[in-house]
């Protein structure tokens, strides 16, 4: 007879298993980005090609046909438009091409681009040279942070300040929206505590507050040393 038993996990185990979570995803994720630009985006050019070649035909076909071949040509088009989106999503290719500051203007031209909210950023005139999965970390706590902002509602302006001041890396976020009172989910609470965890493995912090202005600001620093490369 085999007795069930119950393997109980210590804290240090479980942050050892939130990390090799966290970076198993970030591996399947840029397999995957890389994966949907040789293969998909190569069968995809493709086809596109040969539907260029088929309107080339002759004699020519109908005025109906090449409609037709025009139709399928767009709703490719439309379709590697959409696997490029999800490649960004996945593995932005500005991060690894020009850095985590480029890849921090991309997010928040992202996030609030199409929007009326009204968004500022700083950076330090001099980017640092980032280790690479110290960038990819930075840049996954900073769409964090924003994520953390589009939850709260009324938001009309909201700021990004990076700055390196006595030998640590500070990323200020601020808003000056509200909490929602109809959200009935933890998801807000689950994106901090990622957040939380991403943060330490760098030995960093994190500061959320509320200022007598009314705005929040979300403040996470780590000493510059564990970023950056030799």
């Amino acid at each position: 007879m085999l007795t069930q038993m119950s393997i109980p996990i210590e804290g240090t185990q479980l942050e050892g298993l939130v990390t090799h979570l966290q970076n198993a995803a970030e591996l399947k994720n840029t397999a995957l980005s890389h994966e949907l630009h040789d293969e998909l985006g190569g069968l995809m050019g493709a086809a596109v090609m040969d539907l260029d070649a088929v309107r080339r035909v002759n004699p020519a076909l109908s005025q109906n046909a090449l409609n037709r071949l025009d139709r399928v040509k767009r709703t490719l088009e439309q379709a590697i438009d959409l696997k490029r989106r999800v490649m960004e999503e996945l593995r932005p290719s500005i991060l690894d091409n020009f850095g985590l500051f480029a890849a921090l203007r991309w997010q928040l031209k992202k996030s609030w681009g199409n929007s009326d909210v009204v968004s500022s950023e700083s950076y330090p005139e001099v980017e640092p040279r980032f280790e690479s999965q110290a960038a990819t970390t930075l840049f996954r706590i900073a769409q964090e942070a924003i994520s953390l902002t589009v939850e709260r509602a009324s938001v009309k302006s909201t700021g990004l300040a990076v700055s390196v001041d006595h030998g640590r890396f500070w990323m200020r976020f601020s808003d000056d929206g509200t909490a929602r009172a109809e959200t009935q989910t933890a998801e807000p609470a689950m994106i901090l505590a990622s957040m939380q965890h991403r943060i330490r493995s760098l030995d960093g912090s994190v500061q959320l507050l509320r200022t007598e202005a009314g705005a929040t600001v979300l403040t996470v620093s780590m000493p510059l040393s564990n970023i950056v490369s030799d």
